[in-house]
């Protein structure tokens, strides 16, 4: 009839013994495939893909001058801040040329709390900017997770910049 739990345990113990002795303890764990984001060190803000050489920045807006912060509607405050990301092609003759692209940002703080930045494509004379705004407290560090595009390419440059902001 019936099987009781005890009976259970005792039916498998000698099976998982033998996955056990059977493991190997040092090998690594399993884990799913993450794409490759490249981590900007602290005193570098841009990185060089190979085509494309993408520049970021973060700043709070009440860094920006009031007629630029006009100029593009953004509200200047000690309390948002800013990312500017460009892109640029590689050319034999010069440092690059702005290229159009699809662009998407988030931000996550130290405690995790995820942030998200509405992206704006802003071009003035040749230049092109990618630019997001988000509110920030005194002291927090966030983590921009960048992810690009370039027109005609559909492989993401994925990147990682940190920023420590101070309203204070």
């Amino acid at each position: 009839g019936l099987l009781r739990l005890g009976d259970l345990g005792l039916a498998i113990l000698p099976a998982m013994t033998l996955l056990l002795v059977g493991c190997d303890q040092s090998a690594p764990a399993i884990t799913l495939p993450e794409p490759d984001r490249v981590r900007l060190a602290p005193d570098q803000n841009f990185y060089d893909f190979g085509s494309h050489v993408v520049h970021v920045n973060a700043l709070t807006t009440n860094q920006l001058t009031p007629s630029i912060a006009t100029a593009y509607d953004i509200v200047r405050s000690d309390s948002r801040a800013m990312l500017n990301v460009v892109i640029l092609e590689k050319n034999d003759t010069t440092q690059g040329k702005p290229a159009i692209g699809v662009v998407s940002m988030n931000a996550v703080n130290l405690t995790g709390q995820l942030k998200s930045l509405d992206i704006r494509q802003i071009e003035d004379g040749e230049n092109i900017y990618y630019i997001g705004d988000v509110s920030i407290d005194n002291h927090e560090t966030l983590n921009f997770n960048i992810d690009v595009v370039p027109d005609g390419y559909s492989t993401p440059m994925l990147l990682t910049y940190t920023q420590t902001f101070y309203t204070d």
